[in-house]
């Protein structure tokens, strides 16, 4: 079984309302996994406190009805077996007895399909949660990609505007972007299957006309999938035969390239 399919065991384990093969089995588990032994105290804990804060219950007239009776059929069945003698007081306790006994066990379905109750709204919460995050990611992506889009159609659609290709180098190889920029300066890059970058690192653009110092742009930082995108500017002196580079550098970018180049045009 999964890490996942241990988890879901832990209430009913915290319930003692496992079969011995699962207990068995989820015993291995937690000799193993810090994780589960934890979250199986929160739910034992959970149990424990849900059985303290459960208030008595006065039964509905139905329910006490239908208990009384019980106990006058007990009682014929005894008065039926029993030799003839006379009825001492201790009849009544036992009736009592029987009551309470029947109670208790009325109290202990209850408690138990309130824990189970409990376990099962925690687990469509948790569900209806991820669901919820997940439509949400859904959602900012695709706003994100129609953006995108839009400004990509936007720049391509004005007369002479240019794309460039990117090859990946050095640390970088694989990874491949396209910058595409109007006669106006205005850019956008496209990158795809970069590495990931370094906790406070991003990618920087760099726009390199002749020997002349790298000129700054933004930066950026990939998804997941290594999927970028970056809207800048491009210098007018790189518009017509400058160079297009990225490195990966600080959060904020430098003012100069401090690591090697990842991708590159002109390759």
């Amino acid at each position: 079984m999964a890490h996942e399919d241990y988890k879901e065991m832990l209430p009913a384990r915290a319930l003692s309302a496992l079969d011995a093969a699962d207990e068995r089995a989820l015993d291995e588990h937690l000799s193993d996994c810090a994780e589960c032994r934890t979250e199986l105290v929160d739910w034992e804990s959970t149990a424990a406190a849900l059985a303290l804060s459960v208030s008595p219950v006065e039964p509905s007239a139905r329910v006490r009805d239908r208990l009384m009776s019980a106990v006058r059929n007990e009682r014929r069945n005894q008065e039926w077996t029993k030799s003839r003698v006379v009825g001492f007081p201790q009849a009544r306790r036992a009736q009592w007895t029987a009551f309470g006994r029947v109670g208790a066990i009325a109290a202990a379905v209850l408690f138990l399909v309130l824990i189970l109750w409990a376990v099962v709204l925690w687990q469509e919460n948790r569900s209806l949660r991820h669901q919820r995050d997940q439509l949400y990611a859904q959602l900012d992506y695709v706003e994100k990609d129609s953006q995108v889009s839009k400004e990509l159609l936007s720049i391509l659609s004005t007369p002479g505007a240019k794309a460039t290709p990117l090859s990946g180098s050095g640390p970088g190889a694989g990874a491949s972007a396209q910058l595409v920029y109007n006669p106006g300066g205005r850019a956008l890059l496209l990158a795809n299957r970069l590495p990931p970058a370094p906790t406070g690192k991003e990618y920087q653009l760099w726009f390199i006309v002749g020997n002349n110092p790298p000129i700054p742009g933004r930066t950026f930082s990939p998804d997941e999938g290594g999927q970028g995108e970056l809207s800048d500017d491009v210098p007018r002196q790189a518009r017509g035969s400058g160079v297009f580079a990225i490195t990966l550098e600080p959060v904020g970018g430098s003012s100069a390239p401090t690591s090697a180049i990842y991708l590159r045009s002109g390759l």
